[in-house]
């Protein structure tokens, strides 16, 4: 049995205008499904989703989805990125991943402990010393846009981290 699942209108209304993620839906045989919302991150490409309570649905429950709160996140490191992981598998903390408000406070919390376990991210981030670009920037021996050494600097700090968020239209205020 196919089914196409698509989000309720007025629930792509309402987040639409702060994208968290690519909403994906896996179909089960029987025709039940399982919806979420999937972010990669740029700089390592380790995956985050965030869920809301309903995300586990029967195959008699409608095709229009509308998520229900609270919402959950859980998170994977990215096999071809994760050389530098002693276990690239879930990063996930069981702890804090329950129990959000919105979707962009799972998404919020997500990233804070993405950038706390994820090594090939936190390298992303940080600037050289010689020439003070961000790592993720920095050219190739030889290269024109930076200088040929890569001297691992300072990783950026968090308010650096919150306004390029803040740009990407995923800045939520703290509690």
């Amino acid at each position: 049995m196919s089914r196409t699942i698509t989000l309720h209108p007025d629930t792509l209304a309402a987040l639409a205008p702060h994208a968290f993620g690519e909403f994906t839906v896996t179909v089960w045989e029987d025709g039940g499904y399982l919806a979420a919302w999937d972010h990669t991150v740029p700089g390592c490409a380790c995956l985050v989703s965030v869920c809301p309570e309903n995300m586990l649905n029967g195959p008699h429950a409608p095709a229009e989805f509308t998520p229900i709160g609270p919402w959950s996140y859980s998170g994977r490191f990215d096999i071809a990125t994760a050389q530098e992981c002693c276990d690239p598998g879930d990063w996930t903390s069981t702890a804090t991943q329950d129990g959000h408000r919105t979707p962009h406070h799972a998404l919020a919390a997500a990233l804070d402990e993405h950038r706390a376990r994820c090594y090939e991210f936190r390298q992303a981030i940080t600037r050289c010393l010689n020439c003070t670009e961000l790592k993720q920037w920095h050219g190739p021996q030889g290269s024109v846009f930076a200088c040929e050494d890569f001297r691992p600097g300072e990783e950026s700090g968090r308010r650096d981290w919150e306004l390029r968020r803040k740009e990407r239209g995923l800045y939520v205020p703290r509690d």
